[in-house]
């Protein structure tokens, strides 16, 4: 579906262009033209879970692609992961941060539903109502700023949605028992994102109606409704 159809099933919405000037404030465009081979070989090495979403950090096929080197510029050469999130979402969820970029390429349209840091409370606490909806063709390359607040993407056809996701190396890996133990110490000592600590360069606020996320440890704040994109 293209973003008017998008946009006609969604009138409560602004689904937003990538292009448009409001995704400045959440990140930045690459040309994609050097990352069209890239994107039809994750299209071809990956598939989409009809049973929820899958998240692969680390993809030793994608990361032997010439196109990776292009990606470790905006990290500064640090070393980084090529991995995927693809899946049948079309829900919230959660919301995620990195003190780092995050590289976002879409193997397929989708949506991605965008926050700012500081709109997360002295509390733990963000209001849903103030997620802003992007649309993201095929072949969009996006860099996000760090502390974007963003999740696994939404999908616009039945079929889900696919996405190669590039961070630096060891994000999103489990923290050991004397790390949480540290963050929840920290915690307790008032320093609320240490509370939203869930795994290694990943701080996560989650809506309270994802069960799954809740059980393992996240923190319930997103107040408001968890934000759907509907195909129709």
């Amino acid at each position: 579906m293209g973003i008017e159809a998008i946009r006609k099933a969604n009138p409560g919405l602004v689904i937003h262009e990538a292009g448009d000037r409001a995704m400045t404030a959440y990140g930045r465009l690459h040309y994609p033209a050097p990352f069209a081979g890239f994107v039809e070989r994750a299209d071809d090495l990956t598939d989409v879970d009809p049973a929820g979403n899958r998240y692969v950090a680390s993809m030793p096929e994608l990361e032997a692609d010439p196109a990776v080197a292009l990606l470790r510029l905006p990290f500064g050469f640090a070393d980084i992961q090529v991995g995927y999130c693809n899946g049948p979402n079309s829900t919230l969820n959660g919301l995620e941060w990195h003190k780092s970029a995050e590289i976002d390429i879409a193997v397929t349209d989708l949506v991605l539903l965008l926050g700012k840091r500081e709109d997360v409370g002295s509390d733990g606490r963000y209001d849903s109502g103030k997620v802003e909806c992007f649309y993201l063709p095929r072949g969009t390359v996006l860099e996000l700023h760090p502390s974007t607040l963003h999740f696994a993407p939404c999908k616009v056809v039945p079929a889900g949605f696919k996405s190669i996701i590039v961070l630096p190396r060891g994000t999103n890996a489990a923290l050991s028992d004397a790390e949480l133990a540290a963050a929840r110490n920290a915690s307790g000592r008032g320093d609320i994102e240490s509370r939203l600590l869930f795994m290694k360069n990943k701080w996560l606020v989650a809506h309270p109606e994802r069960k799954p996320l809740v059980e393992k440890g996240a923190f319930p704040g997103i107040v408001g409704e968890n934000v759907e994109i509907r195909l129709a």
